[in-house]
Formats: structure tokens, C-alpha cells, sequence
């Protein structure tokens, strides 16, 4: 079928509409609008992004014998931000590939949609393979993006007082979710002890500068945020989560996120991890990178990095003082956001190591596999400033 075929042109328009349906829903959400009031959007600038994720099966104790693929209607699911706080997908940049053991699949736009209705207004686009036995299994997805840095008004931000209430549409980000078990008590223990149960008398903006100190302070973090194998070749992220940390004497740089998060949560600001990506200039390599975001009424969502902060005197700081990393991250520009979740929210599920994506190899079943992860990130210039 060529892209000529009105059988294709017609599916590719229903999913086109069906995404700029729900797009112009996000636009005015909590989840998708620009900030404002203290808090801005900077230094826009546009990228070409790709991600490829390449999955095989692993030789069995006999060498001389290699499991299989063995799947029918098998979905990939990958995570799309159309419309975040910092950054901005065209919804008709979006393109997906397939390749079934080498072999690039050429209907793959036939089974391919975009899913709406999950938290914070992430999309889904979904892959499916109809049927495969097979040993190796490889896709792309990439779109065009642009990126702001952010900048915030620490004096005007800490005047917002709470919320009678929080807006639905964050209200995800009180829950628990999957290595972020805000709903443990350690957390609201933690929250109760540190804030002398007087929490709701600091200003938000205030009480989660005070919360995330502590964090910094207490969550000791060691080795590498990713799990990278022979030839520097990345799997995937090292996450044990909230929880596992604050029992561990190490955690991953993922894990301090989630720690902040579970802990604001735990004090009842919405908060969410960010997983996505940049290109590491010192090393001249793209890599997965996390910080995290909570949500200011009046303002929107405030970005932050613990691990940024690390090491960096905020210990010896006041939460009446600006923090780099806290509001004002410079470089969020080149920061691309992939997902607020380290595995989609849906019944899927990623082999080997967490890494934003997901798929269910039903009936087959998923035999012990290896993923080996690639990104592009090609800089096309300045971007478009917000108008004012």
C-alpha cells in the first residue's frame, strides 16, 4: 500500500484529528498551558528528536540454542508530551518505524494510534506487531519539539498561599505511582517530624524548598543514573525508587527524584518526575536524565533538580534565597522531556530496565531479552517566543 492509497491517507487523517481533538483540550489544562504569574518560559529552541530501541532475545544455557519471539498482536508503547509546561510537539512531526529482524515493517502506519486520557495529558503512541517469531525486534519513534529554559520570582512565588483545593488536573500528582510510593508512611512521617506539623503555616512555594533540602541532604547518591553495558552501549535507567532509598545507604540520581517527589506528594503538593533526555557536552553523548516538577497555583508547574543542587550549598542557604535548580533551570532548553512516568501508565511492561517505554508480548510470553537504547538531537535553531 502506498501513501497514495486513500485507505491510508484516511487513517492517517482520523489519527491526525483524533490528536488535535485532545490536543486542544490540553492547551488550557494545568497539565499543558504555559506558566505564568512569577513563573516564566525562556530561550526557546527546536530540536529533531528520535528515540530507537532495539530488543533481542538472550542465548540459553546452551549456547548453541536462542530463544524466540513468539507474539501476535503485541503492543509497543511509547510516551508522547504534545503539549508540556517547557515544551511543545507539532502533533503532525510525529513518525514511528518498525523493524521485525532486520526487516522494516511497511504497514506499520495501518496499526498505529495515539492514546489520550492518561496522567498529566501524556499521549501513548502504540506499535503494534501483529504477528512475529522472531529473535530481534527494533522501532523508532521521533517528532519535532521546542524547548523553553524557566525562570521564577522567588519573592512573588512565595507569596501564593495554598489552595482551597488542588485542580483535577493534577491531582495524579498525589497519587502513587510505580517507584514513587508517596502513599508509605515513612513519607508522611518524615513530613510530619521535619515540618513540626506545621506545614500549611509556610507558604507552599517555601514548605517544598524546605522539603526538597531535606531530601538533598539525607538520600546519598552513588554510581550512574543509567545502566550502560560493553561499549558504553545504554539499557536503560538504574531506579530502585522512593521506598528502597530511604532504607539504602546508595541511590541513583532517578531515585533522589523520586524521593522529592514521594515526599511532596506525602505533604499534599502534586509533584511528578520528568524522565527524558540531553546531550552531554562533556562527554558528546545524549543520555537520560530525571528531575521533577511541582505544581504552584497561580503559577504552574515549578521544575526542579535535586541533583543539580547537590553539592552546590544549599545546605547553607535559606528557602527565601533563589536556588539554582529550583524554578530557574537554564538549560532546561536542552533538556527534551520524554515522560512523567519511568514505565507508561498502562498494563505494560519494559524487559531488562525501566526506560520510558513499554509493550505486552502476550501470548508468547517475553523470553529473558537484552534493549539497547539510541537517541538523536539535532538542533534546528532559536524557537518562537511566547507572545506577550
Amino acid at each position: 500500500m502506498s501513501i497514495n492509497d486513500p485507505r491510508k491517507l484516511i487513517a492517517l487523517t482520523v489519527l491526525l484529528a483524533t490528536v488535535l481533538l485532545s490536543l486542544a483540550a490540553t492547551q488550557d489544562s494545568p497539565s499543558g498551558r504555559p506558566p505564568m504569574g512569577p513563573l516564566q518560559r525562556v530561550d526557546p529552541r527546536i530540536y529533531d528528536f528520535g528515540i530507537t530501541v532495539n530488543i533481542s532475545t538472550t542465548w540459553q544455557h546452551d549456547v548453541t540454542r536462542r530463544q524466540y519471539y513468539n507474539i501476535k498482536d503485541a503492543p509497543i508503547v511509547m510516551p508522547v508530551i504534545f503539549q508540556g509546561t517547557y515544551s511543545r510537539v507539532p502533533s503532525d512531526s510525529l513518525w514511528a518505524k518498525l523493524w521485525l529482524d532486520g526487516r522494516e515493517d511497511r504497514n506499520l502506519n495501518e496499526r498505529t494510534r495515539v492514546d489520550s486520557g492518561f496522567p498529566y495529558h501524556t499521549h501513548l503512541a502504540v506499535m503494534t506487531i501483529p504477528e512475529f517469531k522472531g529473535q530481534t525486534v527494533r522501532w523508532s519513534l521521533g517528532y519535532r519539539i521546542q524547548l523553553w529554559s524557566s525562570k521564577i520570582d522567588d519573592a512573588m512565588a512565595a507569596n501564593i498561599p495554598w489552595p482551597r483545593e488542588w485542580p483535577n488536573e493534577v491531582k495524579d500528582g498525589l497519587q502513587r505511582q510505580m517507584f514513587i510510593e508517596s502513599d508509605a508512611p515513612i513519607f508522611k512521617e518524615t513530613i510530619q517530624r521535619i515540618s513540626e506539623g506545621q506545614l500549611r503555616m509556610v507558604p507552599p512555594y517555601l514548605a517544598a524548598k524546605d522539603i526538597v533540602k531535606y531530601c538533598i541532604a539525607n538520600v546519598r547518591v552513588s554510581g550512574n543514573s543509567e545502566h550502560r553495558g560493553y561499549g558504553g552501549m545504554l539499557h536503560g535507567l538504574h531506579i530502585s525508587g522512593a521506598l528502597k532509598a530511604t532504607s539504602s545507604n546508595t541511590a541513583s540520581a532517578n531515585d533522589l527524584v523520586c524521593v522529592c517527589v514521594a515526599m511532596l506528594r506525602a505533604a499534599g503538593i502534586p509533584a511528578r518526575p520528568v524522565i527524558g533526555i540531553e546531550k552531554d557536552i562533556k562527554n558528546n553523548r545524549k543520555e537520560f536524565v530525571s528531575w521533577a516538577e511541582f505544581f504552584l497555583p497561580g503559577a504552574g508547574w515549578i521544575p526542579f533538580d535535586p541533583n543539580e543542587m547537590r553539592g552546590k550549598g544549599i545546605a547553607n542557604k535559606t528557602v527565601h534565597e533563589p536556588w539554582r535548580g529550583f524554578g530557574t533551570i537554564k538549560d532546561l532548553n536542552r533538556r527534551i522531556p520524554l515522560s512523567y512516568h519511568f514505565v507508561p501508565p498502562s498494563s505494560v511492561e519494559s524487559p531488562q530496565y525501566a526506560a520510558v517505554w513499554g509493550w505486552d508480548p502476550r501470548p508468547g510470553g517475553d523470553p529473558s531479552s537484552e534493549q539497547i537504547i539510541t537517541f538523536k538531537m539535532t538542533s534546528r535553531g532559536p524557537g518562537v517566543e511566547d507572545e506577550q
